[in-house]
């Protein structure tokens, strides 16, 4: 059974994730071309991903789906409704890529974050080698607004990590 749809796009539709898209998002959230783009250097099992989904409140995830069939994941975490900010992240699947499927569901989930949470300031994390998520974070608006040196350990290497931050009122115009 799939999630209740939740916001529409042109082309996606984001929906509520349900256990019937574990399979799904295990998948792909262990290939690993996605892995490389993310801090996991551990596969994420069935048991972390009820976790995130089922059992953390500071989060939302969605997932970003063309003509009811999922294509990725997106998601808000460490939602601060106090300190009214949260941070996004987003992956799609490698036979996916390269469509602006992970521009358009960034878009809907900064729409929900901005209009619907009210949330004053949305923060992005993206390794310095991975210039497709720079480059979605920058045709949204993003500001760049710091490097984190050598923050996490990726291939091989350790890597840096660029901070992206993003204002409702940026977004609003």
């Amino acid at each position: 059974m799939s999630g209740a749809p939740f916001l529409r796009g042109d082309r996606l539709t984001l929906r509520t994730v349900t256990r019937d898209d574990y399979a799904f998002l295990l998948e792909h959230g262990n290939d690993p071309a996605i892995r490389e783009g993310a801090p996991a250097p551990t596969p994420i099992s069935r048991d972390d991903l009820a976790a995130f989904v089922e059992d953390d409140e500071s989060s939302v995830q969605f997932l970003p789906c063309r003509n009811g069939e999922p294509v990725g994941f997106v998601f808000l975490f460490d939602i601060e409704p106090h300190r009214d900010h949260a941070e996004i992240g987003c992956w799609i699947a490698s036979d996916q890529q390269g469509e602006g499927y992970a521009t358009e569901a960034t878009e809907l989930c900064l729409d929900h974050a901005f209009a619907d949470r009210g949330l004053h300031k949305v923060l992005a994390r993206v390794f310095e080698h991975n210039d497709a998520s720079t480059a979605v974070l920058e045709t949204l608006g993003f500001q760049r607004e710091g490097r984190l040196r050598e923050q996490d350990y990726v291939r091989g290497a350790h890597r840096d990590t660029l901070l992206f931050g993003l204002l409702a009122g940026e977004w609003a115009d």
